[in-house]
């Protein structure tokens, strides 16, 4: 396919491109949000007096002032604003609308509230004790709630996975069982776009919202079912999402300015500071995650067992999953043959921030304890780390670690592209070895492997007097490229030039259900939704009796005869279609023997694919996943004391830099079998997930030592090697 610029280029870099921050609409009113400083405490009283002195308040509303109930993606158990209690540091409070935003932070500022503090729960562990103080008192009475009462009062949701014989008989005839414990921290997705909405409650009753939100058709439904009104009464209007990775598929805080806008019967926008998103908006989860693997005497696999205790803050209610879990952890040591295995994600309520889902969620922290502990299987007993994995690796016509029936496994043809892409870079960009020996050098791999995600999507054709097309999808580009990947596909089917295909992002009202952005899915989905919509294009010229016809002037012919005349496909694709992409990280590292710092010279990348659909767009991906994935793996972090995020600026939460990138390789595999009439895989969340694994091992290569918590630091590097006395 050919290769052509972004879809959404040109908005961007001219500054047209309008984000939910940069909407106005008449009469529009500003918020500002009173948050507690406390993580669990009860509301005595809230003064609002001084707030209302401030000129140009419009409202102060607190709890008591919402008239609808709690909302969420599937768990309806977050309230609008705090009712009674507050459940962690950063909870809403109160909000305020003014005419300027300046009049309504110093209104918020002067709003009075009293607390008794109480009792709270920070650690999961410690959340699930019985005699654990209580985040909820009856969790289970919450809208769509996956606990009863007779679970742990502070358990949120429990999965279990099992397969093949039992895990314990197993283990107990297995001449090795390595036992090990791993910690995962939270971590904020990064976005460059904090969280933003603008709301309008009509004089009829309807709401419109502008949100940065991936998933516009999700949020209006979650909205409705939060307002008590009939989904047709929401429209959510199209704008552009700054960056997403996870952390923009929640409503947020779209129910607190719809409040307001009823209130006030004006617009009302909100735009958090980053301070705000940092500390009170959905990080990852963090989990501690033990992990038993049995192997044989001879060096293979044979029992796995993976219990993880994950915190999931003080909500429930951004996991929109079925059974509200992390469906990445059902991913551990799914590269491997294993015949017994059994996996369990326990998620505990706490009085900290809610979690939210971010980037392959759970994923990175199954794999990042499960590839850990086979480094340390293979090591112990004295085996190549990679040719330890590439023993037990799974291969086409094995079942999955589960039992899936994947229809191809390409992971030794991976593993062995990434070995020679590593051999050939040995030595690149390596500095001098002048320095007495101080710095230790080491490599580590670690595997990946991501099923693909189905989903229902629209998309829409209409045809333009000048002979172009406008495509309009229900769904927004939030930095991924999927309008380009939609304008690709119409321009290779219709074999029009790209400036005669137009990309545009149609409201909830005037296209179909859609699944949002995420899961990797809108590739799959999109692909397949605008090539049949190009078939039912090019059926209606022939109707017409254009099919002879030069094609701009047939589409210009057909848009003058039937003025506003469109065709729309839909498509569902099965959310179970065995397909999966393999992923290999190999690392190359240096430890400095005498402070522990890491430095991480080179990254190979090596992963499968099949159909490319816009190889600069698949590559950012690419890239940009391996970046996340380092910054997991040496700086980021949400630290937190007392309940309390405590960095709260990009200072203190640090992300991966353009100077502090290691050099980047991407080897792709190509021959993978794929779907739809692009046969195409998905990437968006391969190669984010290995490289904090990869380069634990490759530490544990250099100096002989493993650290066992994320992000992998060189206070924790060097106390590991003063206590192993290297």
């Amino acid at each position: 396919m050919r290769t052509v610029g972004r879809a959404d280029g040109w908005a961007k870099v001219t500054g047209r491109a309008a984000y939910a921050g940069d909407v106005r609409l008449p009469g529009m009113l500003y918020a500002a949000l009173v948050r507690s400083p406390h993580p669990h405490a009860r509301l005595l009283r809230v003064v609002k007096d001084a707030a209302w002195s401030v000129p140009g308040v419009c409202a102060v509303l607190t709890g008591e002032d919402v008239p609808y109930g709690t909302y969420g993606r599937r768990v309806r158990d977050m309230p609008v604003l705090a009712r009674e209690v507050v459940r962690f540091a950063g909870e809403r409070v109160a909000a305020v609308a003014a005419h300027s935003l300046q009049a309504a932070r110093e209104a918020a500022r002067r709003v009075e509230v009293h607390y008794e503090p109480l009792p709270a729960v920070l650690d999961p562990e410690e959340a699930l004790r019985p005699d654990a103080p209580r985040v909820h008192e009856a969790a289970w009475r919450y809208p769509g709630a996956v606990v009863g009462p007779d679970d742990p009062p502070n358990l949120q949701s429990r999965r279990v996975w099992q397969y093949g014989e039992d895990v314990d008989a197993v283990l107990s005839r297995c001449p090795y069982v390595f036992d090990e414990t791993y910690t995962i921290p939270a971590a904020h997705q990064g976005y460059l776009e904090p969280h933003a909405c603008v709301a309008w409650w009509k004089p009829d009753g309807s709401v419109e919202v502008w949100a940065s939100n991936k998933s516009p058709h999700r949020l209006r439904a979650q909205l409705a079912a939060c307002l008590g009104v009939p989904a047709d009464r929401v429209r959510v209007m199209p704008v552009y999402v700054g960056g997403d990775f996870g952390g923009k598929g929640s409503p947020m805080d779209v129910p607190v300015c719809v409040a307001l806008s009823q209130a006030t019967g004006r617009p009302v926008k909100l735009v958090v500071d980053y301070e705000e998103d940092l500390t009170a908006a959905n990080p990852r989860h963090s989990a501690v995650v033990r992990v038993r693997l049995g192997v044989d005497g001879e060096g293979r696999m044979q029992a796995l067992d993976v219990r993880a205790v994950v915190d999931g803050g003080a909500y429930a209610a951004f996991k929109p999953v079925e059974h509200v879990n992390l469906n990445g952890f059902a991913e551990a040591g799914n590269t491997y043959r294993i015949r017994a295995v059994r996996i369990e994600s326990l998620i505990a309520y706490t009085n900290t921030v809610p979690r939210g889902h971010m980037r392959s969620p759970g994923s990175l922290e199954a794999n990042f304890a499960v590839e850990s502990t086979v480094d340390v299987a293979a090591r112990a007993l004295r085996l190549d780390p990679l040719e330890f994995r590439l023993r037990n690796v799974l291969r086409t016509g094995d079942r999955g670690t589960l039992g899936e029936p994947w229809m191809e496994v390409r992971g030794e043809e991976v593993a062995r592209a990434a070995l020679a892409a590593l051999r050939e870079g040995e030595g690149a960009g390596e500095e001098s070895t002048a320095d007495g020996g101080r710095w230790a050098r080491g490599v580590g791999f670690a595997f990946y492997c991501r099923a693909a995600h189905g989903g229902e999507t629209e998309v829409e054709l209409r045809p333009q007097p000048d002979g172009s097309v406008v495509v309009r999808v229900p769904f927004p580009d939030q930095g991924g490229g999927q309008h380009t990947v939609v304008r690709n596909v119409v321009q290779r089917e219709l074999a029009l030039p790209a400036e005669a295909v137009w990309v545009q992002q149609a409201d909830t009202e005037e296209l179909g259900t859609d699944s949002g952005v995420g899961g990797s899915r809108v590739s799959l989905t999109a692909s397949a939704a605008a090539a049949q919509a190009c078939a039912q294009l090019r059926e209606r010229l022939r109707q017409e009796g254009l099919e002879g016809w030069e094609l701009r002037a047939a589409l210009a012919e057909l848009a003058r005869r039937r003025p506003g005349e469109s065709v729309r496909a839909q498509v569902k694709v099965d959310e179970e279609l065995w397909m999966n992409s393999f992923c290999v990280q190999a690392a190359r590292v240096r430890v400095d023997r005498d402070t522990g710092e890491v430095r991480v010279d080179e990254l190979v990348t090596a992963l499968d694919v099949a159909g490319v659909l816009n190889p600069p767009s698949h590559r950012a991906q690419v890239e940009g996943g391996v970046v996340m994935g380092l910054g997991s793996a040496l700086c980021e972090e949400v630290v937190m004391e007392d309940g309390r995020v405590v960095s709260g600026n990009l200072h203190e939460y640090r992300l991966p830099s353009v100077s502090t990138l290691p050099r980047l390789r991407v080897v792709l595999v190509p021959g993978g079998r794929g779907w739809g009439p692009y046969g195409v895989k998905p990437v968006g969340e391969m190669t984010n997930v290995a490289v904090a694994a990869a380069v634990a091992n490759a530490v544990a290569d250099a100096v002989g030592v493993r650290v066992r918590r994320l992000p992998i630091s060189a206070e924790a590097v060097y106390r590991a090697m003063q206590e192993a006395g290297r």
